[in-house]
């Protein structure tokens, strides 16, 4: 099967489709295999495994039953009889059972069992007979007759088990043959179908990683500007008309390439008198009309800029000038204002000055009133002390008086010793010396009592004096006081005055600063801009040497003499009408170039 001619859509369903198919075929062939063991196991276990059940039912069941009967005959218990015969009723049902459900076509082992059965069932009734008369001879019975028939019934089941596990084993092995042979097949055609889809799987992945790895190649050259990557693949599918598609891209992109190339190295030697003449296909028609009308653009550009650089050269001078008279008025005025400066500094300093010497005077003066404060107070305690001396004076002035008026009456005491001695005589001599002297002391105690009062008001009289003194000292403090307040006041106004005027001179002196930088500025300014006019200058003659290194036609229809208007209106900003301004390159109204505007 030919793949490379095939559609990618049919390849895959082709592909797809015949593992799909496989695969079902597989799984149809391994579900009817497993049904058919399932049948056969199923078979197996309900007839062979069913019927071996009944057999070893039927032997326990006479087995019980003999057991039952020998109980019997032991015992002479005629009531267990009942039991014998419900067994015996149950192996004929189990027996009945066993013929339905036994599955070989043989039934000579299942014959035997049911004579031997058939015969010591027989025994056994005739033995439950006897024992209702004589339990010896049903003892005897079971010893001579029923014993060896129930070892014969025994072996003819065992007989009839073997059969059946023969049979049972035999199918077992064919059934395994069977699946083992069917598993086989089925092995080889999972085999066959995987060889089969495997050589598929490659032809259609050769189909389409083949053409794939040609047009990712000649892609990834694209990327890289690679136009020469061979695609060689050719087929009647989709990806051979994808290598057709992409070999006619490399083709046109080559030939528009080239053109391109051999248009911008014109360019590129200052020849602009050039055009694109290959074919522009689709889309790429737009870079083939933008690229001849960028030539024509920059043929009336260069024309504009030759202009323009001789009126650019002719203002640059002026310019020039203009900026050397700026930067030497700058300079005088940035002198002025450095002198300004100057003395602004020094009346700016003697405010501080005079400021500290406020601030220091404001402090002296607030010393000073609270020294008189102080002053003050002393002088009142002072004048509180004089109080209490007077007080205390006229206490004295008191006491003085009580010591008069005491030696008033000692004096007429005295007096009176005196008469009584004098009446006595000789015997009141003593008396009267005694007498005698406490006369003179009571008359020198008045005395020094006398005295005492006259130097105590005198003292008093000057305390007064003192305390009037003291009075008038303390209202002249008084004064002092509001008046070293209001000087305080005063200066703290002064100072504060002083402050004001020293922020104002500073703020002053800042704004000089300011300005004086400013102008500083304006002068480097200036005299940058002198450079850069003369700068100026010389670029616009080098650009006029540049100017005539280009090659320009007069497909833009301008003359040698005026700028020309745009030829171009396809709504990119560009202008119809003819511009006045050489500096308005072909009418526009910014700069074609990202310069500002001007």
């Amino acid at each position: 099967m030919n793949f490379k001619n095939m559609s990618i859509k049919k390849s895959l369903i082709v592909g797809f489709g015949t593992t799909i198919l496989i695969s079902v075929i597989i799984i149809v062939a391994s579900l009817l295999l497993m049904n058919s063991q399932k049948s056969s196991y199923t078979e197996i276990i309900d007839k062979y495994v069913g019927a071996t059940e009944r057999i070893a039912d039927c032997r326990i069941t006479y087995n019980i039953a003999a057991r039952n009967l020998r109980d019997v005959v032991l015992s002479g218990d005629m009531t267990a009889l009942t039991t014998v015969n419900t067994r015996l009723e149950e192996l004929d049902t189990l027996f009945a059972n066993l013929k339905s459900i036994f599955p070989l076509e043989d039934t000579s082992t299942l014959d035997a069992f049911d004579n031997a059965i058939k015969s010591w069932k027989a025994d056994a009734q005739h033995i439950a007979e006897v024992v209702r008369t004589s339990q010896t001879e049903a003892a005897a019975l079971i010893v001579s007759d029923c014993t060896p028939k129930l070892n014969a019934a025994a072996e003819a089941g065992q007989k009839a088990a073997e059969a059946l596990a023969t049979a049972q084993a035999a199918i077992i092995k064919q059934q395994n043959l069977t699946s083992n042979i069917a598993l086989a097949i089925i092995i080889g055609v999972m085999v066959v179908a995987t060889v089969i889809v495997l050589l598929m799987a490659l032809r259609i992945i050769k189909s389409l990683v083949e053409p794939s790895t040609q047009v990712r190649n000649a892609l990834v050259g694209f990327s890289q500007g690679n136009l020469n990557v061979p695609v060689e693949f050719n087929g009647r599918n989709e990806l051979g008309e994808m290598c057709d598609a992409l070999r006619t891209s490399q083709s046109v992109l080559h030939s528009v390439i080239q053109d391109i190339s051999d248009t911008t190295t014109q360019m590129a030697k200052g020849n602009f008198d050039v055009e694109l003449t290959a074919t522009f296909p689709g889309d790429l028609a737009p870079i083939q009309q933008s690229v001849n009308q960028f030539v024509v653009r920059m043929s009336d550009t260069i024309i504009n800029i030759s202009q323009s650089a001789s009126q650019v050269s002719a203002g640059s001078e002026q310019v020039s000038n203009s900026s050397q008279s700026l930067a030497q008025g700058a300079t005088e005025q940035a002198s002025a204002v450095e002198e300004l400066a100057a003395t602004i500094n020094d009346i700016s300093n003697s405010s501080k000055q005079t400021a500290a010497s406020a601030e220091q005077a404001q402090a002296s003066v607030a010393e000073a009133g609270e020294q008189v404060n102080a002053s003050n107070e002393y002088v009142k305690q002072l004048n509180v002390a004089m109080q209490n001396i007077s007080t205390s004076s006229e206490e004295i002035g008191k006491i003085i008086a009580t010591i008069e008026n005491i030696a008033f009456q000692t004096n007429i005491l005295a007096l009176n010793a005196a008469v009584e001695a004098a009446r006595a005589g000789s015997a009141g001599k003593g008396f009267a010396v005694v007498a005698d002297e406490v006369r003179n002391l009571a008359s020198k105690s008045d005395e020094a009592a006398k005295a005492t009062k006259d130097l105590i008001e005198n003292s008093i009289t000057a305390v007064h004096e003192g305390a009037d003194v003291v009075g008038k000292v303390t209202e002249s403090l008084e004064r002092t006081t509001v008046l070293a307040g209001g000087v305080t006041a005063l200066m703290d106004q002064v100072t504060e005055a002083v402050e004001s005027q020293t922020t104002a001179i500073a703020q002053i002196t800042e704004g000089i600063d300011q300005i004086s930088a400013v102008v500083q500025t304006n002068s480097a300014t200036s005299e940058e801009c002198a450079a850069a006019s003369e700068e100026l200058s010389s670029q616009a003659s080098i650009m006029h040497q540049l100017m005539a290194e280009f090659q320009v036609g007069n497909k833009g229809g301008l003359s040698g003499s005026a700028p020309a208007a745009s030829r171009y209106s396809g709504g990119d900003g560009w202008s119809e009408a003819p511009s006045s301004d050489p500096l308005m390159l072909g009418g526009r109204n910014d700069n074609p170039f990202g310069g500002p505007k001007y």
